[in-house]
């Protein structure tokens, strides 16, 4: 089956948590092995944990993507454990809120190092290992904050939309070998961190002015998240696919 992604190998970064945590079941239930990484062992643990008891196969590594020698580390791991790497979701990233003007710069740095050059990181690290078996998917995930002038999150967002012009390049250049390179845009989502800084009132707020009047859940993202990793996506590159009720592409009117 198209869908179908047994014997395939995944990484889902930072798939301890929010929606990681979900895209890391998804593709599990789909048949993949799964690898999570991130910088804590416990939440690795406990996706983990998830996955072997519906049966699946995962593995935990910890891994800051701010460190090329742990990235490659980590890819190795991977393959050692799962043959190849054919399933890359960069998903990791820090979400600092602040003004612009307030913004200091090493956080600026930080930002760009986990949320751009993490993702580059892996990326060429998984990628040479896909060019080796002529088949690959890398889904890089993005924010409404890439396309849309969000105040307070000047860094994040710069951040992201400088991964969503990275999608485009990769996909230009990796084609040819086989591998196809998109992103996916959730919206207003009630992941651990939002709620820490926006509480469930913040997110329910803003969930409210959206076509669909809701906030983003792990299951409304599976639906592309398996499109864009299987054969059903053979032929789509260089795309972003937004699950965001709307917030990119609408002005609601409200009720």
């Amino acid at each position: 089956m198209k869908g179908s992604l047994e014997g395939r190998t995944a990484i889902v970064t930072g798939g301890g948590t929010g929606l990681g945590f979900g895209y890391a079941q998804a593709l599990a239930t789909a048949g993949a092995a799964i690898a999570v990484t991130g910088r804590r062992q416990e939440p690795l643990d406990e996706c983990v944990a998830a996955i072997e008891k519906n049966g699946g196969k995962a593995l935990a590594v910890t891994c800051d993507q701010r460190s090329r020698e742990e990235v490659e580390a980590a890819v190795q791991q991977v393959v050692s454990w799962g043959d190849k790497v054919d399933i890359l979701v960069n998903n990791a990233g820090i979400y600092p809120p602040g003004l612009f003007l307030a913004v200091e710069e090493e956080q600026w740095l930080d930002v760009m190092d986990t949320n751009v050059n993490g993702p580059f990181r892996f990326s060429q690290v998984c990628a040479r290992n896909m060019a080796e078996h002529g088949w690959g998917r890398i889904i890089n995930i993005l924010s409404p904050s890439a396309i849309l002038g969000f105040a307070m999150v000047s860094a994040y967002g710069t951040s992201k939309g400088a991964l969503g012009s990275m999608t485009r390049v990769m996909a230009a250049e990796l084609g040819p070998m086989g591998i196809t390179v998109n992103s996916l845009t959730p919206g207003v989502s009630a992941t651990e961190t939002f709620l820490g800084l926006y509480t469930q009132i913040g997110v329910d707020m803003m969930a409210k002015g959206l076509p669909l009047n809701r906030a983003c859940e792990n299951d409304d993202t599976t639906g592309a998240l398996l499109l864009l990793a299987s054969d059903a996506g053979a032929y789509i590159t260089g795309t972003n696919i937004s699950i965001d009720g709307g917030m990119t592409n609408t002005f609601s009117l409200g009720a």
